[in-house]
C-alpha cells in the first residue's frame, strides 16, 4: 500500500509503519489534489490528472406545429404549395389562380376512392348522404376548402389535369 501522503522525490519524510516506501518510478497521487506526481528527480513534477470531458446535455429536436389552415394555389397546371401539412381539424384552401375549371379530389385517380372509401360516382351522386368525400366533384372556377379528420398522408389531384398533384398530411 502506498502512502499517499507521501511526496515522491521531496523530503525525507518516512512512510508509515506497516507500509510500503513509495515507488519513485511509478509516481504517487497527492491526496485531495486531484494531481499524480511524475517519476523523476527535483523540481515541481505535478502534472493534472487526466480527466474525461462531459458531453453536453442531450436535447430533443422541436418540430413546429403544424397549422390549421394552409392555402394552395392553383395556376392551371400545378399547385403550390403541392405538398403540405396541418393539424387534425384543420382545413385546406385550393385557391384557384386559373381561368379555368378546378377539381380537387382524393387520390387516386379517376374513382377518388382512397380518403373516404367511396366511389366517386357514389360520393358524388346528388343522393349520397354520407360523410363529406374529399372530392369537389365537379370542375368549377371557384376555391375548394375541405376539412381534414383522418391522420396520415392524403393524396390529391386535378381532376380535370391528373398531371396535377400534391399531398395533405395531417397530424394530431
Amino acid at each position: 500500500m502506498t502512502n499517499t501522503n507521501t511526496v515522491v522525490n521531496e523530503g525525507a519524510e518516512s512512510p508509515a509503519p506497516g507500509a510500503e516506501a513509495p515507488n519513485p518510478a511509478a509516481g504517487t497521487v497527492l491526496e485531495g489534489s486531484g494531481d499524480v506526481t511524475a517519476p523523476g528527480v527535483g523540481g515541481d513534477t505535478t502534472q493534472p490528472a487526466a480527466t474525461t470531458p462531459t458531453p453536453p446535455a442531450a436535447t430533443t429536436p422541436t418540430t413546429p406545429s403544424a397549422p390549421m389552415a394552409v392555402t394552395v394555389t392553383y395556376n392551371g397546371t400545378a399547385y403550390t404549395p403541392k405538398d403540405v401539412t396541418i393539424k387534425k381539424g384543420g382545413t385546406v384552401t385550393w385557391k384557384n389562380s386559373s381561368s379555368g375549371n378546378m377539381w380537387v379530389a382524393s387520390a387516386q385517380h379517376p374513382t377518388h376512392t382512397v380518403y373516404s372509401g367511396t366511389s366517386r360516382s357514389a360520393h358524388c351522386a346528388s343522393s349520397y348522404t354520407g360523410a363529406k368525400p374529399f372530392d369537389q366533384c365537379k370542375g368549377e372556377t371557384t376555391d375548394y376548402t375541405f376539412a381534414f379528420d383522418k391522420t396520415g398522408k392524403h393524396g390529391y389531384h386535378d381532376h380535370i389535369n391528373a398531371s396535377a398533384f400534391g399531398s395533405v398530411t395531417v397530424v394530431d
